[in-house]
C-alpha cells in the first residue's frame, strides 16, 4: 500500500505528521474498496457504509452519553468513566472513557446501537468473530441502561473457517502473515461454491474448507449435486415438450403413489418449515442441508422411476411433481445466493 501511495503522491514534498495523515487516509480509502470488491464478488451488499467518525461529527457519541448519565447509569471512579453493565448480568461494570479522557471501544458501540434503534430498526443482528465474545454482555448491558430490552439486540458468533488440501490442514496466522484472503479463495473456486460451502455448517461451529473437494464438478461436491438435480428436472420437462407433452396444473395426483414420489411430496412440503426454522435460529445452513436432502432424494427417485413413459396421465402427473422440485431447489439456492443454473 506504501508503494502504491507513493507513486501517487510525492511524500517527500510533506512535512512528517501531513505525510502520515495523507497515507492512512488513503490507506483507508484504498482498503474500503479492496473489502467492497470482495463483497461483490462475494455477492455481499450493503446498503449503508458508516465511519465511526461520523458518529462523532454527528453528536451521537455525546447524546449516548447524556442518556446514559440522565438514566442513572454511568459513574465515576478512578478518574475514568464506568457504566453498570454489572446490573445487567456483565460480570463487572465496564470503563467508557478513560481516565485520560479517551473513549473505550464501548461507547461508539452504544452510539452506534442507539442510533440504529432510533432510525425505527427494532431488531439489530451482530456478526462478530470468535475473539469477540467477551464484548456480548458489555453491549447487551449498554443497550439495557440506555432503557431498552436485552431482546432488540441479537449477537451471532461466527466461528473460524480452516482451509484443508490434500488432507491437510493449511496453516494460517495474520501475526505471521500466513493467511489465504476471500479474494485469493475466489480465484481458486466460483463464489457459488464458497457461499454454499460455508453455509453448510452453523455460524456457531467451525469449518473446514475442503479445496479438493470445492473445485470438483461432480456429485461429490454437494453445491454441484444440487445445481444438477435442478438442470436434470429442466432437461427432462424440455425433452417432453419436445415430445409433445405439456406440463399442466391438471393431474390425477392420485397415480402419485410410489414410495420414492410421496418422500420428493414430503420433502417439498418440508420447505416453508424448514424457511421458519432459519429465520428464527438467523443460520440459514439449515436451507443449506434441505436442499442436499432434497437433491439426493429426487436423484435415487429418477433412478427408480422414469417421468416421461407411455403413460400420459402419470407423465404430467410425475412432471408436475419434478416441476415443483425444480422451483423448491431454486428458491432455496435464490436464499443462499447461489446460482440455479438449467443446464450443465
Amino acid at each position: 500500500m506504501a508503494e502504491k501511495i507513493s507513486e501517487e503522491i510525492d511524500l517527500k514534498t510533506l512535512q512528517p505528521e501531513e505525510a502520515i495523515k495523507v497515507c492512512s487516509d488513503r490507506g483507508k480509502e484504498m482498503m474500503l474498496a479492496e473489502i467492497k470488491q470482495d463483497l461483490s464478488d462475494f455477492r455481499v451488499h450493503f446498503d449503508v457504509w458508516r465511519n465511526e467518525s461520523d458518529l462523532y461529527t454527528a453528536g451521537l457519541i455525546d447524546a449516548s452519553q447524556e442518556t446514559l448519565r440522565k438514566n442513572g447509569q454511568i459513574y465515576e471512579k478512578d478518574g475514568a468513566l464506568w457504566i453498570k453493565t454489572s446490573l445487567y448480568g456483565d460480570d463487572k461494570d465496564r470503563v467508557i472513557v478513560t481516565s485520560d479522557q479517551r473513549n473505550t471501544y464501548l461507547l461508539p458501540d452504544i452510539a452506534y446501537h442507539l442510533d440504529k434503534i432510533e432510525r425505527k430498526y427494532d431488531k439489530l443482528v451482530n456478526i462478530w468473530g470468535p475473539d469477540h465474545h467477551g464484548r456480548i454482555k458489555g453491549i447487551v448491558g449498554g443497550i439495557q441502561a440506555l432503557g431498552y430490552p436485552a431482546s432488540v439486540i441479537k449477537i451471532l458468533i461466527v466461528q473460524e473457517v480452516k482451509l484443508k488440501q490434500s488432507g491437510e490442514l493449511i496453516s494460517m496466522s495474520k501475526r505471521a502473515g500466513t493467511f489465504t484472503t476471500l479474494s485469493s479463495l475466489l480465484e481458486k473456486v466460483s463464489s457459488d461454491v464458497v457461499r454454499f460451502f460455508f453455509l453448510m455448517r452453523s455460524s456457531s461451529q467451525h469449518l473446514d474448507f475442503d479445496l479438493d473437494l470445492a473445485v470438483k464438478q461432480s456429485e461429490e461436491n454437494p453445491v454441484y449435486y444440487v445445481q444438477y438435480a435442478h438442470a436434470r428436472i429442466k432437461s427432462i420437462i424440455r425433452y417432453a415438450e419436445e415430445s409433445g407433452i405439456e406440463l399442466s396444473d391438471r393431474i390425477d395426483l392420485a397415480l402419485i403413489r410410489e414410495k420414492e414420489e410421496l418422500t420428493l411430496i414430503k420433502d417439498v412440503l418440508k420447505f416453508p418449515e424448514i424457511l421458519e426454522d432459519a429465520v428464527h435460529n438467523l443460520d440459514p445452513y439449515m436451507i443449506t442441508y434441505y436442499m442436499i436432502d432434497l437433491a439426493k432424494d429426487f436423484h435415487y427417485f429418477y433412478q427408480k422411476h422414469r417421468v416421461v413413459g407411455e403413460n400420459r396421465a402419470l407423465t404430467q402427473a410425475r412432471l408436475y411433481l419434478i416441476d415443483k422440485t425444480a422451483t423448491t431447489i431454486k428458491n432455496g439456492l435464490e436464499l443462499l445466493g447461489v446460482s440455479c443454473p438449467e443446464k450443465m
